[in-house]
């Protein structure tokens, strides 16, 4: 006979683990077969149930909000309570948040049937994940330190499934879905003397913005920060997101960044990078695929930054009723040297005459401030950024224009309803070939709204119009040319992300 004991169930810590533990009495005989012989004894080995398993669906938790590989132990000098479990001493938190997001989309642009023979539909649809992996620890002395990472999902082109086996080509397709590496980053330090973190990893213009002066978080897909739906419209219409904050040219590129301890709400910080890449990438011969290439014959090269420099201040605290944040960066850095002729560099873009870049380039050299107001659930913020800079973080050709850009909006939120509208406006060089002639001229608008129907479930929307604008550079076939001076694109997204 068999008796099965279940213990009762205790909650442990705040993750409400369930423990159970088996006991069993030693089974009876049975009659059976054993060696050839008919009715001798057969006495089953003790069933032993294997140990728990958390990755085995045996862990029961509360739901929580998502959480980054940012958090609040390794994204400010002094750590705050978060979403985010705070160690104590002598322990270690280890965390696996993910995400994962589905949308569908109507886009038009002015390119779509711009190619003879070819033409896009407005109606796409997409998914994909996000996983973030990381622990934060606290020593016996109080030394903070830990590791963060982001997982990301490739996507490839689409390509024909013909030939002899004709098929969708969805299958194929899935094999350019490889999984990637976007964040990897330690950090270490105490309460009282700040933070030094190092690796792959956000600088001090997303760190000190987090979203909130660039309007990025009344949905959930970065609003004008390259989003999804920017991408789903096409037609090379979105405007490149030159404020860096959240930006991939900002976080993605290897670096050291000092955060300082707070203040009464004040803290600072300081960045070194020696350059965007990771220097295992390997280099024999100086040439163009060198993470860290000095000099260069290959024109565009010059657009690479070297050495780059930063220091910053911010304010985060109530002033009255008032929630503040206010942030000011300025960032230098140097650049690779062209070693060609003037007349190769104007060759290689396809420069038109009068144009009078020469194939040099100037240092990066650039501030970025923002504010943003918070009260009684409404959030005003704008985000201001100008100097020597070109698009994403490149350097501008010498005798080209500095940029000057700004994004602005408000949104309210209450309850589970998150509602917001932000523009932003980017007046900079834009073409290289172009310098001396003309410049850019770029703008778009982004109203949306999210509702969480559930702890770790929401649901989206947004609407995109966006327009870029340069004389003389055709935006079809990123040349200088007299077509499609102009391209302008809209668009809505609905969607919903699942997060843990």
């Amino acid at each position: 006979m068999r008796r099965l004991l279940c213990t009762g169930t205790a909650l442990l810590g705040s993750v409400g683990v369930w423990a159970m533990a088996v006991a069993q009495t030693p089974p009876a005989p049975v009659q059976g077969p054993v060696g050839g012989y008919v009715g001798a004894d057969i006495r089953p080995a003790p069933v032993e149930l294997a140990p728990w398993n958390p990755m085995t669906g045996q862990l029961i938790a509360k739901p929580g909000a998502f959480v980054g590989a940012n958090n609040a132990n390794n994204q400010v000098g002094t750590a705050r309570t978060g979403t985010s479990g705070v160690p104590t001493p002598g322990t270690m938190v280890i965390h696996l948040n993910g995400r994962v997001m589905v949308q569908y989309y109507q886009g038009w642009n002015s390119l779509m049937n711009a190619a003879p023979g070819f033409s896009t539909n407005s109606g796409s649809m997409s998914s994909w994940l996000r996983l973030y992996p990381g622990m934060d620890a606290m020593a016996a002395n109080g030394l903070r330190y830990g590791a963060a990472m982001e997982i990301r999902q490739n996507f490839g082109p689409a390509a024909n499934g013909g030939g002899a086996n004709p098929n969708s080509g969805g299958g194929a397709y899935s094999t350019t879905q490889t999984l990637y590496n976007r964040r990897s980053f330690v950090y270490l330090g105490t309460n009282e003397l700040g933070i030094i973190r190092a690796g792959l990893g956000d600088g001090l213009i997303s760190l000190f913005d987090g979203g909130r002066t660039t309007m990025q978080t009344f949905t959930p897909n970065s609003v004008l920060n390259g989003s999804d739906l920017q991408t789903a419209i096409g037609g090379n219409t979105s405007p490149p997101w030159i404020f860096m904050s959240g930006s991939a040219d900002e976080y993605d590129t290897q670096k050291f960044v000092y955060l300082s301890p707070n203040f009464s709400g004040f803290d600072f910080g300081l960045q070194y990078s020696p350059q965007a890449f990771n220097s295992l990438s390997g280099c024999t011969l100086p040439a163009s695929t060198c993470a860290n290439l000095q000099t260069s014959g290959t024109a565009l090269d010059g657009q690479r930054y070297t050495n780059m420099i930063a220091g910053g201040v911010r304010y985060n605290g109530a002033v009255g009723p008032i929630n503040l944040l206010a942030y000011g960066v300025y960032t230098y850095a140097g650049h690779v040297n062209y070693s060609g002729t003037a007349a190769a560099a104007r060759a290689a873009v396809g420069a038109p005459a009068g144009s009078s870049w020469s194939g040099s380039f100037d240092n990066l050299n650039y501030g970025s401030m923002g504010v943003a107001m918070t009260y009684a659930g409404v959030t005003v913020g704008g985000n201001f950024i100008t100097g020597a800079i070109n698009g994403r973080g490149a350097t501008k050709p010498s005798g080209g224009a500095n940029a000057n850009a700004f994004v602005t909006g408000i949104q309210y939120a209450k309850g589970p309803l998150t509602v917001g509208i932000a523009y932003e406006y980017i007046d900079s060089q834009g073409a290289v070939a172009m310098a001396g002639l003309t410049q850019r001229k770029e703008y778009a608008i982004d109203i949306g709204a999210s509702y969480t129907l559930a702890p770790g479930l929401m649901l989206f929307a947004d609407y995109i119009y966006q327009n870029r604008k340069q004389g003389g550079f055709d935006f079809g076939t990123n040349t200088a040319g007299a077509a499609n001076n102009q391209v302008q694109g809209q668009g809505v997204v609905f969607g919903t992300q699942v997060s843990w």
